[in-house]
């Protein structure tokens, strides 16, 4: 008899151990299906996961008007597109009004032959009184003529920041980053490609989309010239030349923006 419930026990024992071993498992199982709940994306909305683009942004602001400014130098100014309506900057806008089916206004600043030193900096404050909600940033074409010098690289580098930085802080703009332009082939273009670094590390510092030029120029002869060409609404800056895009390159340039907006 004393054996028979010394059996019994043991018996007991050996179940109550095989429920609790059941019982870590289904726990532990438990916990594995839950965390792989929490990590599938299955289990959360798109919005969450995928960043809106910049377009829906500007799509979703409230007011029905868009200010759009084209900050840069002669490239911004429209030299040599077939006429000022068809530059890359009023193409841009066209296409921002069709994409938004806001009304778009066109402001910016720009000059021929300026830098970001001596317009992009200086020009800020005017460039902010604009109230812009989505700004092309387009210098470093010029500041790379004198060639990519330790200094020259240093100051555009610092130049460009404060110009990105102080934007983001003063305006509530969407900001595109160009690189710079240049003929295939042509004098500045291995010292523009060295400014076209910084720009991109620019870009990634500061979370700015970049639209890299150099996408269109590079091993293309037809964005450019041919030289010579008088164009009615550039008369005061000469002839067309063979170092500016023509209106193959505005027209390539305007979709390169459109691309970079959507994405």
């Amino acid at each position: 008899m004393k054996k028979f419930w010394l059996g019994f026990g043991l018996l007991l024992l050996i179940l109550a151990a095989g429920c609790g071993v059941q019982h870590k498992v289904a726990k532990s199982s438990s916990s594995a299906a839950s965390l792989r709940s929490r990590k599938s994306p299955s289990s959360r909305s798109s919005a969450a996961i995928k960043q809106t683009s910049m377009l829906a942004r500007l799509k979703a602001k409230s007011q029905t008007t868009l200010v759009y400014a084209p900050f840069g130098d002669s490239l911004s100014v429209g030299l040599f597109a077939d006429s000022k309506t068809s530059r890359f900057t009023t193409l841009f806008a066209d296409q921002l009004h069709h994409l938004t089916d806001k009304t778009v206004t066109e402001e910016g600043i720009a000059e021929v032959g300026k830098t970001a030193t001596n317009l992009g900096v200086p020009a800020l404050p005017a460039l902010i009184a604009q109230h812009p909600d989505l700004i092309t940033i387009e210098f470093g074409t010029n500041d790379a003529v004198g060639g990519a010098t330790p200094t020259a690289l240093a100051d555009y580098r610092q130049a460009l920041t404060t110009i990105v930085a102080t934007l983001q802080k003063q305006t509530t703009a969407e900001l595109i980053l160009m690189t710079t332009w240049s003929p295939n082939h042509g004098p500045y273009a291995a010292a523009d490609l060295q400014f076209d670094a910084v720009v991109k590390q620019i870009g990634q510092t500061y979370h700015v989309p970049v639209a890299d030029l150099a996408t269109i120029w590079q091993n293309h002869d037809d964005v450019t010239g041919p030289a010579g060409t008088a164009i009615t609404d550039f008369a005061g800056n000469g002839p067309r030349d063979t170092f500016h895009p023509n209106q193959r390159g505005h027209d390539q340039i305007a979709a390169l923006l459109k691309k970079t907006l959507e994405e």
